[in-house]
């Protein structure tokens, strides 16, 4: 991609951009731009495809102007709109979440005598280009070609928009029969709300349906003694014609409620009926109808007919959050539902818009409380399209949450989505307790519980993150993302074949998703299967539809577990050429392990990756300092990386990383304890070492059973001067598949073990073991 001048025509896509006028045409059709949104566009353009980060538009486009970040994405969502790019994938302008936005449609200059160029393909349609070379370990190389940019947290979130952004791609490609697994025992009362099926003539009303469907499915979870199935699972069925009873098992309930909606003059008629999902037997039909202005009314009425015919007393509680649940305008309530539709599809421009709905729903109706919960979940999802700041994305949430609990204090999507906040934040014990209001509140709350088993695994409590993850399995049976995360909790148990079974039933939900593929490949990798994982790795890569950075980082960081520094090498320059992603910190491992201290500090020099402003590169910085023996360059780093701006609670420094974020167990305060005792701080290093120490403790305690969280204590031991409990942690992490030999042979943590005869047999060992493993590896054409 050409670079843009700010000044000239030139062409974006089909459309002819002419900066001195603020105009874009496409054709006939012209439009007048903002100069601030044509300011945005041609800074993306000028960035020749790379994500520009939102600081650098604030700089930029507002330059001497206070605002925040909510100024950058309402101006994207306008460009798009008037670029038309309201398509998924998009044609000209993508989210990088939580990092910026980049310009994907190609640009290319006007000629004086050129016709108007066909219309171009946009940038994710066109063949990847070749892979750039990445600098060997001697190349000189400028800091500004290798920006160091902060490693993505692997986490998978799955508060709202996480599990809706994986669940409503997979289930959009899903063929034509739906993976059935083995029933397990419905609850005594359980209802599923199957998509209600639009007759209208015009078929214009399926937004409201489907709003309809969703609302009446959470009005029916305020029944206490009903198990409702989340809307991911109960949807996966919508437009086909399956068995009921098919679909009874595969959702494990004992009732399905079906329903059409009819819209005629100033009436809406709801046709539903109730089925026995056991034998098909139809209990119950009924019809409902209603003018528009009184559409609220049919979700009592439906919610108390079905609770009458399942013989089930509606508490005074569940009759409380009935009226709760209505607003006193019928127009708002109309809104109301497609703002719920919209919030379902999981896009940037879908939530941007639902956003403005709840807005507008709580103009005319400021007494309505699941409007509020709604906005500030709607808020916490923008943050994933868009990098809000965390103070920014708290002032935006923190009244809209207060407010809905003011009205109602009993209601659970607020202490639900406040919780999900406050884990955003970093306050999980704040978080917990939310989050267990919610489900207490409302049991039917799946995303509640798949927020606290996320919660409950990055803290290292696997028993618990696997109960709360089998209550929202049971919930939402066909969601493949929760169906994944039970994989990675089980593995982190040492319960491999059941991860495994696990991680296929995800496959199946989820066939043309990367998920389940990189699950699978770490499940591999924890056993010590490098061949296996290096597969199911190659499996992610292609499964991918954008291709993610992450997974050649996680090729390469697999072939560096043996040291094969070449194909690490390889598999950067093929993400580097898919995505045209690199930075200067993904290369510091491999450096070192082609040429040793003296390549690493040339390419330290090199890309100046001493010089970043941002958290992550800055630690791994400071490790490659450690591995130069330079411990007084490891604390300055360090000291700046903690201090960095962009710093998020925990990192590299809970048990989510303990436990083994990529293959290895990692803590800051190891590395910096590392640095303070080749200083002789002996007493200052002994705080940090035994602040891990206590962590990791606990978390075995807890049932981790990792090889790389038993690694990381044999660090700590060792640094500790306790070589027999240092022993004792690396033959376990050994006999759990551990196969970095070459790294405890060349970093300094384990110095203290060297003149053991022991030790260096569990090393030989374990050299066997890798030889017969690489000749396997280097063999295998499919690697």
């Amino acid at each position: 991609m050409p670079a843009a001048n700010p000044d000239s025509s030139l062409w974006i896509g089909e459309w002819l951009v002419n900066p001195a006028l603020d105009t874009i045409s496409r054709g006939a059709e012209t439009h007048k731009l903002e100069p601030r949104t044509m300011r945005l566009l041609m800074c993306l353009a000028q960035a020749e495809g790379r994500s520009v980060s939102l600081d650098r538009l604030l700089a930029e486009v507002w330059s001497g102007v206070v605002v925040g970040s909510a100024s950058v994405y309402q101006t994207v969502s306008q460009l798009r709109k008037l670029l038309g790019d309201v398509d998924s994938p998009p044609r000209y302008i993508a989210t990088v979440p939580r990092k910026g936005y980049r310009l994907v449609a190609t640009v290319r200059p006007v000629e004086p005598a050129a016709e108007r160029p066909a219309e171009p393909a946009p940038r994710s349609a066109e063949p990847p280009a070749p892979a750039q070379p990445v600098p060997s370990a001697d190349a000189a190389a400028p800091a500004a070609a290798y920006a160091a940019a902060p490693q993505r947290n692997r986490t998978w979130i799955l508060w709202g928009v996480g599990i809706a952004v994986c669940c409503a791609a997979a289930l959009a490609m899903w063929g034509k029969k739906l993976p059935i697994g083995a029933p397990a025992k419905a609850a005594a009362n359980s209802i599923a709300v199957l998509p209600f099926v639009d007759m209208t003539a015009d078929k214009s009303d399926q937004s409201l349906c489907d709003g309809l469907t969703e609302e009446l499915s959470n009005w029916l979870s305020q029944i206490p003694t009903l198990r409702v199935v989340a809307r991911t699972s109960a949807f996966a069925f919508q437009g086909r014609n399956e068995d009921v009873r098919e679909i009874g098992k595969a959702l494990d309930t004992t009732h399905l409620l079906e329903g059409s909606v009819r819209h005629y003059d100033d009436h809406v008629r709801v046709t539903v009926q109730l089925i026995d999902a056991h034998d098909g037997f139809h209990e119950w039909s009924s019809s409902f109808d209603r003018t528009t202005s009184d559409t609220i009314a049919l979700q009592d009425d439906i919610s108390r007919a079905v609770a009458e015919m399942l013989k089930i007393r509606l508490t005074a509680e569940a009759q409380r959050e009935f009226a709760a649940r209505r607003t006193a305008d019928p127009d708002a309530y109309r809104q109301y539902l497609l703002a719920r539709h919209l919030d379902q599809q999981a896009t940037p421009e879908s939530t941007d818009e639902a956003a403005e709905l709840y807005v507008q729903v709580l103009k005319a109706d400021p007494q309505f409380a699941p409007a509020y919960a709604r906005l500030a979940r709607a808020r916490l999802n923008q943050s994933y399209y868009h990098p809000i700041p965390m103070p920014e994305l708290t002032a935006g949430m923190e009244p809209l949450i207060a407010t809905a609990l003011r009205i109602d204090d009993r209601y659970a999507d607020a202490y639900a989505v406040r919780g999900a906040l406050r884990a955003a934040q970093g306050r999980n014990p704040e978080a917990v307790t939310d989050l267990q209001r919610a489900i207490a509140l409302d049991p039917s709350g799946m995303g509640a519980f798949a927020e606290l088993g996320r919660l409950q695994l990055v803290d290292g409590r696997p028993h618990e993150a696997l109960d709360s993850y089998g209550h929202a399995v049971s919930l939402d049976p066909l969601n493949g993302v929760l169906h994944n995360q039970r994989c990675i909790v089980l593995y982190d148990l040492a319960r491999y074949e059941e991860a495994l079974e696990a991680c296929e039933r995800a496959r199946s939900l989820l066939p043309h998703s990367a998920l389940a593929f990189d699950s699978l490949s770490w499940l591999a990798e924890s056993r010590g299967s490098i061949d296996e994982a290096l597969r199911w790795n190659s499996a992610a890569i292609q499964a991918e539809p954008h291709p993610d950075f992450d997974l050649y980082w996680t090729r390469a960081t697999l072939y560096l577990a043996l040291a094969l520094a070449a194909p690490a090498r390889k598999a950067l320059e093929a993400g580097h050429g898919s995505t045209q992603q690199l930075n200067a910190a993904a290369l510091v491992r491999t450096v070192f392990c082609e040429g040793g201290a003296e390549a690493l500090r040339r390419y330290l020099s090199s890309v100046g990756l001493d010089q970043s402003t941002e958290s992550a590169p800055l630690m791994e910085a400071a490790y490659a300092h450690l591995l130069l023996g330079d411990g007084a360059g490891v604390k300055q780093l360090m000291a700046r990386a903690l201090a960095a701006p962009d710093l998020q609670t925990g990192f590299a420094d809970g048990p989510w990383y303990a436990r083994g974020e990529r293959d290895m167990g990692t803590s800051y305060r190891v590395d910096l304890a590392t640095a303070e005792l080749s200083l002789g701080e002996r007493a200052e290093a002994e705080r940090e070492l035994d602040i891990v120490l206590a962590m990791l403790n606990r978390m075995i305690a807890d049932g981790v059973e990792r090889y790389a969280t038993y690694e990381l204590r044999a660090k700590v031991y060792a640094l500790k001067g306790q070589s027999d409990d240092a022993m004792r942690d690396l033959n376990k992490a050994a006999a759990l598949g551990w196969r970095r030999i070459w790294w405890a042979r060349h970093e300094p943590y384990f110095a203290a073990l060297e003149a053991r005869s022991d030790y260096q047999a569990l090393l030989a060992r374990v050299a066997a073991s890798n030889e017969r493993l690489i000749e396997r590896v280097q063999t295998d054409p499919t690697l």
